[in-house]
């Protein structure tokens, strides 16, 4: 009958494979010969669907035997092996097909070979909180934790009928599609201000340059009343603090350094917790417009606190905060994120295996501070761009809270979805 739902194991329903093996020194190449990599932290997306435009390289001595590595559309990647053991089993999605995209000796791929079975929607069942625990469950390991073709294999799926799988793939799949193009809108948004950085303090394309004779300075040629300063004389420094970051609501928000490495943004709704006594708490405490550091591990990124927010910052970063208003919080985080910033922290970076830089060494460089009113031009603009980017950010992690509550329900048909008029892109004409 069309309203039944089946029990199935997964190695009914299709192939498993684990990925290539390579030697370290294959790693990397931009040549026609590089080849791009699914590793596993490729699998932790927020949606489940893998970017295959972001991959890491890699370049074989031999392309022997590498069709079988090679993606299609639809294949679904298991992460075989994580140091947490929540991390193991953690599931994404190739939408596409990438003759040029392989995974790696990490990841176990499974493509299904059958057509009863909708793809995207075995994919969010298997991202699903009650079958991400039965995965973890199926795991083992003591400092390194892994998952085997043989479990999963048997891993017992429950599923609807095929157009009721659709159906369920559709409603998920307009929260993804809504998060993903509000992602692409926050790119834009990031490289607005940044291009507007550039153009009116490094190539010195501001508003009345014509007007404005160059003069030499210390960093070279700049516009003549632009004064040259010690990033140190502008800024004071504190390191974080020390504690162990935890998922429940026992204190304040922890920042940390993965928390402001891959973005210009800090997504608060992602930063996790920490305990801490009431008469350290305001020592530590973050402001709207304080700047953040990395110093460790990967010294120099920078992250900006744009909301007020009851938080606290990790000791792996260093607070920068402003002694005088002749600078303006977005400028100063825009000239930290800057290509002559970042070659100078590269630079002075100290340590072969593990980098890292003191305040000292991330306050050491000489900056540029342009004359008040342009400055305060340049904060209100990109103040502005801003605002919309972080409004998009709050409207992804309403996107996000709504998807997570649907998901189990509609995966276990708790919601019925079976009559409802969902265009699924599969309807027959």
């Amino acid at each position: 009958m069309e309203s039944e739902w089946h029990a199935i194991d997964l190695g009914e329903l299709g192939e498993f494979r684990n990925g290539i093996n390579f030697s370290r020194d294959e790693k990397g190449g931009d040549g026609d010969t590089a080849l791009r990599l699914i590793n596993v932290k490729d699998l932790y997306t927020d949606t489940p669907f893998i970017n295959l435009l972001s991959l890491d390289k890699i370049t074989l001595r031999t392309n022997k035997n590498l069709d079988r590595y090679k993606v299609k559309s639809g294949d679904i990647f298991f992460a075989r092996s994580s140091v947490k053991r929540d991390g193991v089993g953690v599931v994404s999605m190739a939408k596409h097909a990438d003759e040029g995209a392989l995974h790696c000796g990490f990841v176990i791929r499974f493509r299904l070979v059958r057509d009863d079975v909708d793809r995207v929607f075995l994919s969010y069942l298997l991202r699903s909180p009650d079958y991400r625990a039965r995965i973890t469950n199926l795991s083992g390991g003591a400092a390194i934790t892994n998952i085997s073709q043989d479990s999963l294999r048997g891993l017992s799926v429950r599923l609807p009928p095929t157009r009721q799988q659709e159906r369920v793939a559709a409603i998920l799949s307009a929260y993804d599609d809504l998060i993903e193009n509000n992602l692409r809108r926050i790119k834009i948004l990031e490289e607005m201000a940044q291009n507007l950085y550039r153009e009116w303090f490094v190539k010195f394309r501001f508003p009345g340059q014509s007007q404005v004779r160059m003069v030499d300075s210390p960093l070279g040629e700049i516009p003549e009343g632009w004064e040259v300063n010690a990033l140190g004389d502008l800024v004071s420094t504190q390191y974080g603090y020390t504690e162990s970051a935890q998922d429940k609501p026992i204190g304040p928000r922890y920042l940390r350094g993965k928390d402001i490495n891959k973005t210009t943004y800090i997504d608060w709704d992602s930063v996790p917790y920490c305990p801490i006594k009431d008469g350290q708490r305001p020592k530590y405490k973050l402001y709207k417009g304080d700047i953040l550091i990395i110093r460790m591990a990967d010294p120099g990124k920078v992250g900006i606190v744009e909301k007020e927010v009851e938080a606290v910052f990790a000791s792996y970063l260093v607070r920068l905060s402003r002694k005088t208003d002749r600078i303006g919080a977005y400028y100063l985080f825009h000239l930290l994120i800057g290509e002559r910033y970042q070659d100078y922290i590269t630079g002075a970076s100290t340590g072969t295996t593990r980098k890292s830089a003191s305040a000292g060494v991330l306050t050491g460089i000489d900056v540029l501070v342009p004359p008040e009113s342009l400055l305060k031009d340049f904060e209100s603009k990109v103040q502005t761009i801003r605002q919309l980017l972080n409004n998009l950010i709050e409207r992804n992690n309403n996107l996000r809270q709504t998807r997570d509550l649907l998901l189990p329900k509609l995966i276990s048909g708790e919601l019925d979805v079976s009559t409802l008029p969902i265009d699924t892109g599969q309807e027959a004409a």
